[in-house]
């Protein structure tokens, strides 16, 4: 059995109460994040009603019961963050006559692509990199700067909130998921780190686990990721492939073979070459030779 490093209080958040399954934290300026745990979303009141970015099933109809506890008004706008079904594969629960759902074009084309029904179509697209939105006298400013996640992700700026949004971008007090969140281009990842600290902002919701992050978070992220890079990149230097590869007694005709073991070995190399950050981060041990993998493979070929 697999054990795993107890996760430290620092990156615990609030208690999640049995009675209601999640919790709700006031973040200043009407603005509120809902977490179950797992997943984490936030919600802002305005004058007239609510929007919301992201509608998870993990949350489900939960997501409207939250918002009651803290308003009345109905909800007006949902905004797509991006288009992966455990963020938004609960809005089916919330489209009704007049609901607004606001995302990029891209995103729109993935859900349609996907056919699901969990996933309404957005009522409202964009293009291009930069959207600005009044709801309600809020401004929403929506940026597609990368594919740092997925095709279509978004960075959601609420600039007089200081709040920002960046869902799978990163997890506050904790090491990155599995491969750097399946970014679909690790250069693009490193990238969004630098530009999510170019935004001005207290604090930043990133859709996984308890707790809201600040831009104290986002550099630490940003510091462990370069950490990373120089592991693998020092890893990849000093591995050699046919010494991994005579080592593992691979057949010389079997290339994928060679491949494999080499990396294999990489990561191994880079695994003990990086830093410890269990007194910064949790969760350190879970995903490190994923995340290894794939810097190493991206300081590779990219």
């Amino acid at each position: 059995m697999t054990e795993f490093k107890p996760v430290p209080d620092f990156a615990l958040g609030p208690d999640i109460p049995e009675s209601t399954g999640y919790a709700v934290t006031d973040l200043g300026g009407d603005a509120y994040v809902v977490t179950q745990g797992m997943i984490n979303t936030m919600f802002l009141v305005t004058r007239k009603g609510v929007v919301l970015v992201d509608a998870s099933p993990f949350l489900g109809d939960k997501l409207l019961e939250a918002i009651e506890s803290v308003t009345p008004k109905p909800l007006t706008h949902l905004i797509y963050s991006h288009a992966h079904a455990d963020h938004i594969g609960a809005a089916h629960l919330l489209n009704r006559d007049g609901l607004k759902i606001i995302a990029h074009e891209i995103t729109g084309d993935l859900i349609k692509e996907a056919k699901d029904d969990r996933r309404p179509l957005p009522t409202e697209t964009f293009s291009g990199r930069h959207q600005e939105l009044d709801i309600d006298g809020v401004r929403f400013v929506l940026d597609y700067t990368r594919d740092w996640h997925v095709a279509g992700n978004l960075f959601i700026h609420l600039p007089e909130q200081r709040l920002m949004t960046a869902v799978d971008s990163f997890t506050p007090k904790s090491a990155p998921f599995f491969r750097l969140y399946f970014s679909a281009h690790v250069p693009a990842y490193y990238d969004a780190m630098d530009e999510l600290l170019e935004y001005d902002y207290d604090t930043i919701v990133t859709g996984h686990m308890a707790l809201p992050g600040t831009r104290e978070d986002v550099a630490d992220n940003r510091e462990f990721i370069r950490d990373l890079r120089t592991a693998a990149a020092e890893a990849l230097r000093t591995v050699d492939l046919r010494e991994a590869a005579a080592a593992a007694k691979v057949p010389h005709n079997n290339r994928q073979a060679e491949l494999k073991v080499w990396m294999d070995a990489v990561v191994t190399r880079a695994e003990e070459l990086m830093p410890s950050w269990d007194e910064r981060l949790a969760g350190t041990d879970i995903f490190l030779r994923d995340n290894l993998n794939a810097v190493a493979w991206s300081v590779f070929i990219d």
